[in-house]
Order: C-alpha cells, then structure tokens, then sequence
C-alpha cells in the first residue's frame, strides 16, 4: 500500500480523514464505529466494563462511535442495555462524559428486538414465526403499535438527557421495523401492512417521533435492511424507495446493511464472504438520497477499500465494527501511515458468537478486548530469560507481551512456519484469512527482538543449554488415533498431513475423513476443491461442531454443494484395504469405500509430559492453550496474553 510505514496522511487514504457534517455535526473523519452488542452491561445498566470498552476505541480515533442497541420497550428482554426508564440513564450519562474528551462524536441505538428474541415476549406485525422450532409471535395490535411507537420517543428524549449527539434507529437485521418492512413477515391487511407505504408506516412514524420529540438539533441514523437475503423479504428496489421515505419522515442519514438471523453470512460475514459484500446496496441508496450521508457496512477494515468505497461516491462513511475490536487503534495507524503495526480481524467471529451466547464479548486476535478497565501491560520490575515453546495462537501471544514487557525471549516451533494449527487450518480455501494474523504477529515478534527458531524439536538439553529463567510450554494437542482394527494401514493418515500436502490425493480419489471436527471439515474443503470424492463420517448428529455458528452453516452448505457426503451418527469400527467399516445411526453396518482415510477424530493436551521434565529441573513452567486443556482460539490467544503479562 503506498505511505505504509511512513508518518503523516498516506495519499490513499485522506479521504477517510475528511471532515463530514451530519445535521449540526461536523464528524471529525469519515470512519464510525458500527454498533455491536458485548454483554459487558448488568441488568441493563451500563458499566465500568462497557465505558473502558467504548473509551479504549475512541482513543484509537475513530470519528464516531454508535453504541451499542438500547432496548426501548419495558416488556422486551434480552442481554442489551435499556433505556426505558430513568434508571438507566446515571450509566449512560457517565458513558457520555468518558468519551468527551477525545473528540469524537458519539450516538445510540435504539431497538426494539420484536419477534427475534431469546426469552421473553415475542411480537411482530404478524403470527410468523422465526422458524418452525421457534414460538408463534404475538401480533400487535393497532394501539400497540402506537405505543412502541411512543416508547422509541420517550426513549429518544432520554437519549438527549443522557447527553448523545446524535441518535440511530435499529430498522435491519429482522428486528421490529424490519419486520414490519418485510413481505415476508408482514402480512397485515390494515394500514400497518400490505404495500410498501403501508409496510414502511411503521418506520416512518418512529422516525417522525423521535424528530418531533427532540428537535433537529440531534440527528437521526436509520440503520436499514439493502436487502434481507432470505427468500420473501425486503429487496434492494425496496429498501431504496423506503429509504426516501425515511429522509422525507426527517431522518439525516441512512446506515445499510443486510441480512437478519436466518441469514447472518450477510450481517456478519464470515472470512469466506468476500469483502465489501454490501457496498452495492450502500450505492444504490446513495444514488437515491444525493446529499444526505450513507454509511456503508460489510468487512470494510481495509484501508484502501475504505477509501474506495468514499472516493467512488458509493458511501460517505464507513462503519468498523469487528475490525475495532480487533484494532481499537485501526484509524489512526492508518492515518498516521503505520500499516503493519495494524492488529488483522480475520472475521473469525469469536466475538459474535460469545455474544450470541450472553458471554462477555472478548476476540479471537486481540486479548484485550473486553478487558479494557483491567488491562495493563507494565514493565517487568526484572528482566528475565523466557523461552516459549510452540508458536501456536497461545505460544505466540505470550511471546509478544513477554517481550514488550522487556524480556528477553526466545521461540522455538518444531514445524518449519510459525503458527501451530493455526497455519494448518489457513491451508483451506476458507479460512486463509487466518494467515494474516499470522504474518502480523510474526513481524511483531521481529520488532520486539524476538529470537525465533523454526523447524527445531525442543528437548530437555537444548532448555539447559539455554538456561532460561522460565519456559512457556504451548506445544498444542496431539491428535487422537483411537484403537480400532487397521488403523495404522498405509492409506491412513492424519487429517493434517493431507491438508499439507504432504500426502498425495490424486483428482478423482475416495477419501474417507474421519470426524466432522473444523479440522475434518477444512480437510474435505481442501480436498474437494483439488478433484477428490469426500465423505465425512461423523458420530454426532451434525458436523462442524465447536465452529462459530455463521462460520459453521456457511461451510455446511459450502460442502453440500460441492458433492461432500456428510454421513452423521456414523461410527467408524475397522479400515480395510479400500474399504472403511461403520455403524450407521440405526446400528446397521456400513461400508465406505476409501483410497484414502484421513483422521480428524480429536486431541490430546501434548505439554504435561514435557513440562515435568522440565519442573523436575527446578525450572518454572508454564503450560498454556491446547498444550494443557484442547479449546479454541479465543482461549488459547488468551491463556498466551495471562503468560505473557505475568511471567
């Protein structure tokens, strides 16, 4: 990228550097942080967690921040914020007065989740449900209607009190306006439904409420739906005629996005979608709207993308969500021209799926997130040697902190590439993505004078020949080879060796992967797109489990369309010479041809062994990750940041 690694504007990007009004507003930048739900509230209160949180990212200088979904009804449920009474407001005003200094703009969404909800009440213009598992929403009646209408007023006018600049209305991603827009899901026959101008009633009263109510000193954002990607609903043709609606209704810009919860490889892509997946919609509006600002959303955290995106006319702001989490710091490193010290969002959406979950948002790169109010990297009072073994997520991440922290360090991988399974898994056509937050901290690690060693087996005497003060043991998990009949036959192999390509796989071969891990499944991706004849067998009832949710059915229905057998509540009990030998789901016997059986059954902690050893040395050992328990991501880059702020 031209001005990488030099200071001051690059020539690329001063676009995103420009100033921008938004009704009385002047936007210090053309970059605002998207809304995005972390959990870190109490009851719905906002709390010392939440306010670091949105304080870590304003530093960063970002231009504006949307924080996070308030709830506006009393009778919705859900883990977000509230503000439908004043009891809300002390968090929420305090939140406001963090973030003054530092020059950035600061609004609110306001939501109400209508019909797709967790617990609690349901509701929706009609009786549809979510899907056939999902309760039958209560359909609201007209005077109820008017009330949640009356309540994002009431809510709008708290938000003024609480000291927001400006404020943004949740009308995407199937939540009630959505809804309301939707043919899909809005089947009334009155005027809250039917045609467009009807469907969009709703949307337009909220939006001339919340005008009325506070006045044309505090601008509104409608966050609006380009396209609900599900078969039925709001199309772009749509989205634009509603879009000039909403501006006439009194609404000073539109933010587009896409996608509701049966479709959220649109809302939240997964690294396999193409960036800028959105960027379409965001310029169909804008052709619509002239001078009123859109936002456009959608894996934008490239910088030059970005400037694209405001230079072409398609958009004249950018929304950074998962990328700020990943890299609070992600506006001023590339306005100061310091691109490699930016900290990759691989769209992994660990962050997603922990909230999804009601946990506490954190991420898969960046251990800092959610932690912000207790985070502190502090000189170590005594340098001392650190040897980490293992350059896995976990392996590296400790190296890093330890070295900042001003040790002397030194990391040593058995594989010739840093990155443990992380460098494997970047082997399928889905999730190269990975590799980038390899190669960044790998050059992190040469900046901060990190001795690395690949392609060195550490044992007990290479340790006391470096006499280290500790050893960080992140050595990984080995993989599981249970005992079953013919296992250890020459067409047998672990997955890994055939994602590496260290096993021949001719066009045209029958290979069996055993297990339906995210290691089995990258394993058939890679193995499919190279010609071969994949089945998976798998015990459990599905495959891809312990893979993020969106991440998981995007790669489900990749693998079913390009021919893999997925053959579930299979167990495999021998391998024969071109043939494996399985029970079915019902008990009955089954056999499966197979050139070639790749194991992906599961993983044992590896690190135990050899870090007792070295304890009984008298050396201190740490031992972290899937070295000492197998999980994920999250907790391996997590376990590597403790051992690295402690040691």
């Amino acid at each position: 990228m031209t001005g990488e690694g030099r200071a001051g504007v690059t020539e690329d990007h001063d676009v995103l550097f420009t100033p921008l009004r938004l009704g009385p507003l002047t936007l210090r930048n053309r970059l605002v942080m998207a809304p995005m739900g972390t959990c870190l509230d109490e009851s719905g209160h906002i709390t010392d967690d939440t306010i670091a949180y949105y304080e870590r990212r304003a530093r960063g200088g970002i231009g504006a921040i949307t924080v996070e979904g308030v709830l506006v009804s009393p009778d919705s449920v859900g883990p977000e914020p509230r503000i439908h009474s004043d009891e809300y407001l002390p968090g929420l005003r305090k939140l406001v007065e963090a973030l003054a200094p530092h020059d950035v703009a600061v609004g609110v969404q306001l939501m109400h989740p209508g019909r797709q909800v967790v617990d609690g009440p349901s509701v929706a213009p009609s009786p549809v449900p979510l899907n056939p598992r999902a309760p039958v929403p209560h359909e609201l009646t007209g005077p109820e209607i008017e009330r949640i209408v009356d309540d994002y007023a009431a809510a709008a006018r708290r938000a003024v009190d609480a000291g927001f600049g400006y404020l943004e209305v949740h009308g995407a991603h199937g939540y009630l306006p959505s809804n309301f827009l939707s043919p899909h899901t809005n089947h009334r026959t009155d005027a809250w439904g039917g045609d467009l101008a009807g469907r969009a009633r709703f949307s337009v009263e909220v939006a001339r409420a919340i005008v009325d109510a506070v006045g044309p000193g505090v601008p509104l954002v409608w966050r609006l739906n380009g396209s609900d990607a599900e078969r039925g609903g709001l199309g772009i043709d749509e989205a634009v005629a509603t879009a000039t609606m909403l501006v006439d209704a009194g609404v000073a810009a539109i933010s587009v996005s896409s996608g509701t919860w049966l479709s959220l490889q649109e809302t939240l892509a997964p690294m396999s979608v193409p960036r800028g997946h959105m960027r379409a919609m965001a310029a169909a509006v804008k052709r619509a709207v002239g001078a009123v600002p859109v936002m456009a959303v959608g894996r934008l955290d490239d910088p030059d993308l970005a400037a694209d995106v405001v230079t072409s006319g398609d958009a004249d702001l950018v929304l950074l969500g998962r990328g700020l989490i990943a890299e609070p710091d992600w506006p001023d490193l590339v306005r100061t021209g310091r691109l490699a010290e930016r900290r990759p969002c691989i769209a992994c959406n660990a962050c997603v799926d922990l909230v999804g979950r009601g946990e506490r948002a954190r991420c898969a790169v960046n251990p800092e997130a959610g932690r912000e109010r207790t985070w502190r990297v502090t000189p170590a009072v005594r340098p001392r040697r650190v040897l980490v073994v293992g350059s896995g997520p976990g392996g590296m991440e400790a190296a890093r902190l330890a070295a900042l922290r001003g040790h002397e360090v030194a990391l040593y991988e058995r594989d010739p590439e840093l990155g443990g399974k992380l460098e494997v898994a970047g082997l399928a056509p889905s999730k190269r993505e990975v590799l980038r937050y390899r190669e960044y901290q790998s050059a992190r690690l040469a900046a901060l004078g990190v001795a690395v060693h690949t392609g060195v087996e550490v044992d007990a005497t290479l340790v006391a020949a470096r006499a280290p003060d500790v050893v960080v043991v992140a050595t990984g998990a080995s993989p599981l080879v249970p005992p079953i009949p013919g296992i250890d036959a020459a067409h047998v192999h672990d997955a890994q060796a055939l994602l590496r390509g260290e096993v021949p796989v001719p066009a045209g071969a029958r290979v069996v992967v055993v297990g339906g891990s995210a290691t089995g499944c990258e394993t058939a991706e890679t193995l499919v797109a190279g010609g071969a004849s994949v089945t998976i067998v798998e015990m459990a009832s599905s495959v891809g489990r312990g893979i993020e949710a969106i991440t998981r059915r995007n790669l489900v229905r990749s693998l079913r369309a390009d021919g893999v057998e997925l053959r579930t509540g299979t167990t495999l009990v021998a391998v024969g010479a071109d043939t494996i030998h399985c029970t079915g789901p019902d008990g009955a016997p089954v056999e499966l041809p197979a050139d070639r059986v790749a194991l992906a059954i599961g993983w044992r902690p590896s690190g135990e062994e050899f870090a007792g050893t070295l304890r009984d040395t008298g050396i201190e050992v740490r031992v972290l990750g899937d070295a000492e328990t197998p999980a994920d991501f999250v907790r391996a880059v997590n376990t590597g940041a403790d051992a690295g702020l402690t040691v």
